[in-house]
């Protein structure tokens, strides 16, 4: 049976679901599915999950961007005008190395070179001097599996065994059985790491033919 959101939120006697997993009928089927899918989206970095930003041009002045409600993790970020430029990404104690004000406690301005991120925003070390766009490329949340609006996703088709692992792991976990729980936790991380790995493998194909094409 394909995997999907109401499969897998379904009643014991259902094959595919959570409770037929672990045979039991009282696990909470759906707060098990946001946990697992929440669990796999902190460390899995798949195509799948890589997202572009882009918006209207930033005012003259402005030092800030907002980030996406769905953004994990930067990748890069490029301003761009009549030319691009790639701005560094760093922690703020060497951001703020590189942060320099006006003797009234303003920005100068300028085409920034680096920049910072937290919770919300992205930080620039200079007041940009021009309206330029913007690119960011950055890891991204994927929507939630959800009842009729979102039955599948990749995890659900590319990569279903690990999401399986996944959803073992919390419903051993509620269920108090920690040795179970532990071994759907490994083959869970196992299979992240498999994903990952060609993830990087499709990467480095892909800067090798750059490499050559540019040669």
């Amino acid at each position: 049976m394909a995997m999907s959101y109401s499969v897998l939120v379904d009643n014991k006697s259902a094959e595919g679901s959570i409770k037929y997993f672990v045979r039991h009928s009282e696990v909470p089927s759906e707060s098990i599915l946001e946990s697992a899918q929440a669990l796999i989206y902190s460390t899995l970095r798949v195509r799948e999950m890589k997202k572009l930003a882009s918006g209207t041009p930033l005012a003259i002045g402005a030092s800030t961007i907002a980030l996406p409600a769905d953004f994990q993790d930067p990748i890069s970020l490029w301003l761009d005008r009549e030319y691009k430029a790639k701005l560094r990404i760093l922690d703020e104690e060497h951001f703020e190395q590189r942060v320099a004000r006006d003797a009234t406690g303003s920005l100068y301005s300028g085409l920034p070179s680096f920049c910072t991120i937290d919770r919300t925003t992205i930080y620039l070390n200079t007041a940009v001097d021009a309206a330029y766009y913007y690119r960011m490329w950055y890891w991204s949340t994927p929507a939630a599996l959800a009842a009729s609006t979102n039955e599948t996703n990749f995890l659900t088709t590319r990569y279903p065994f690990l999401l399986e692992a996944a959803c073992k792991h919390y419903a051993y976990a509620h269920r108090e059985d920690s040795e179970n729980a532990s071994k759907w936790l490994q083959m869970m991380t196992s299979s992240i790491e498999v994903a990952n790995g060609q993830y990087d493998q499709f990467q480095q194909s892909i800067q090798h033919e750059m490499y050559w094409d540019q040669a």
